[in-house]
């Protein structure tokens, strides 16, 4: 690995953080990140050459045991003053992109040297390089040599421009495009793992600590989601002056506050009686756990068929050729983790699942001019590509957003895929308070930032991320 170099510090180092422009402070946040990643790079390097010189095979003569303690991680934490669990990522991750010394005593490339390689150039954050290491490795047994470098290349490439959390979902898409036969065994082996602890409180609340694995998590998401869905998009009425026709408050909890984000023209409402996107005065946990006790009151006392939450639809994305062989794998909304294509094919008899055969088109789903409103259809596309909210790094699933045209509905503005996209209430009233603009380009929405933003207007990639499959594999 590179030495990696630490930035020099800015002149705006002395200036108070209170006295710096918009532009000033986020510039120098950015340099400021930008030093603290070549400083953990010269700590990794560090940490990877104390694993080196205390590794097991030197016995008693290895640095760690020298220096009394029983291993590299110990000493790291010893230290650095953090805490063993750190100084074991630490380890981990130093050896991968340290070179390695061969059995016939000659250095080798690091196991990870796109990572190594980026982790110099301070453009790869800590955490994003663990993700990716740690990812890959679970595949790397089992994959191609060249095929682990080019996810590895792909996912450096990505995590430069892109916060952690994307980074590992496309790195789990990209272990199981190299690994497709793993993903049954570690199907298995999350649903032996699923759990429910319960914890008594000592001011009487009871903590529900529930782990599942990825299908059933799917399941109970969608349940979740689409109760609380509901209730984020409930009309509220207002009086004129902007107060709620209920006396009651607001989703930031001030009374009568009301987004004027939402025009008359486009909902077809008075100024009288203005209708409302913004969530209840619940929070987002609070309705969650809301719809957990309506399904648990339904199942304890069901005397009718209607079930308490709205209608959930889950949608199980999957290849044609893995729907016919069984083969593969397919994903599900809300959840990182894949599930095995056998999985998904068992669940197509069930009437609330939707297979989405990736690649067909049996349906049409742009309807140009012909009616205002996005149809259920679009709305399924709409999540495909989108993945949720499509704002950058959002994370909202499918069941918190509205269908928005980007352009102004009319005649000369179809209802088509083209012209319409998923945005939550929070973003949608951002594009339009502060002047965003959206350009779909290759079915990826691009999100172009204001000057008081950006004074460039670089624009940002949004959408979900990009599936493994659908990247070239060198």
């Amino acid at each position: 690995m590179k030495s990696a170099t630490i930035a020099p510090t800015s002149g705006l180092d002395a200036v108070p953080t209170s006295a710096l422009s918009d532009t000033e402070l986020t510039d120098a946040l950015a340099s400021t990140f930008e030093a603290r990643r070549a400083i953990d790079a010269r700590i990794l390097s560090l940490t990877g050459e104390v694993a080196e010189r205390s590794r097991n095979s030197l016995g008693p003569a290895g640095l760690a045991s020298r220096s009394g303690c029983t291993n590299a991680p110990a000493l790291v934490a010893e230290i650095g003053h953090i805490t063993s669990a750190e100084a074991s990522k630490l380890c981990r991750l130093g050896a991968a992109i340290s070179p390695r010394l061969g059995l016939t005593g000659e250095w080798m490339p690091p196991l990870f040297p796109h990572v190594a390689d980026a982790l110099a150039a301070a453009s790869l954050s800590l955490e994003s390089a663990s993700v990716i290491v740690a990812t890959l490795s679970t595949a790397s047994p089992r994959a191609e040599i060249q095929h682990l470098d080019a996810a590895e290349r792909c996912l450096v490439e990505f995590a430069a421009e892109h916060p952690t959390d994307p980074v590992r979902r496309l790195a789990i898409q990209w272990r199981d495009a190299l690994d497709p036969d793993g993903i049954e065994p570690r199907e298995a082996e999350l649903v032996e793992s699923r759990s429910l602890k319960r914890f008594l409180l000592a001011n009487g609340m009871k903590r529900y600590v529930l782990e599942l694995d990825p299908l059933s998590a799917g399941f109970l998401d969608a349940a979740i989601d689409a109760s609380v869905g509901k209730a984020i998009r409930r009309p509220q009425f207002v009086d004129s002056e902007g107060r709620l026709a209920d006396g009651g408050a607001s989703a930031d909890g001030a009374t009568g506050s009301t987004s004027r984000d939402v025009t008359v023209d486009e909902y077809g409402v008075s100024d009288e009686c203005v209708v409302t996107d913004e969530p209840s005065p619940a929070t987002i946990a609070q309705l969650g756990a809301d719809a957990l006790v309506d399904l648990a009151r339904h199942a304890a006392a069901c005397t009718s068929k209607a079930v308490p939450l709205p209608s959930a639809t889950i949608v199980v994305r999957m290849t044609l050729e893995s729907l016919l062989s069984g083969l593969g794998s397919a994903t599900i909304d809300g959840a990182e983790q894949p599930i095995s294509a056998s999985a998904a094919r068992r669940l197509a008899a069930d009437a609330h699942i939707i297979p989405e055969v990736l690649g067909a088109a049996s349906e049409v789903l742009d309807l140009g001019m012909s009616r205002r409103l996005f149809s259920k259809a679009q709305r399924i596309a709409f999540a495909e590509r989108d993945g949720g909210c499509a704002w950058a790094d959002c994370g909202r699933p499918p069941s918190y957003t509205e269908a928005h045209h980007i352009e102004w509905w009319s005649h000369d503005e179809p209802t088509d895929l083209d012209n319409g996209i998923l945005l939550c209430s929070r973003h949608h009233h951002a594009l339009h308070r502060d002047g965003w603009q959206i350009e779909i380009r290759d079915n990826v929405p691009w999100f172009i930032p204001p000057s008081s933003v950006d004074v460039q207007r670089r624009p940002r990639r949004g959408g979900r991320v990009r599936r493994a499959d659908e990247l070239q594999v060198a």
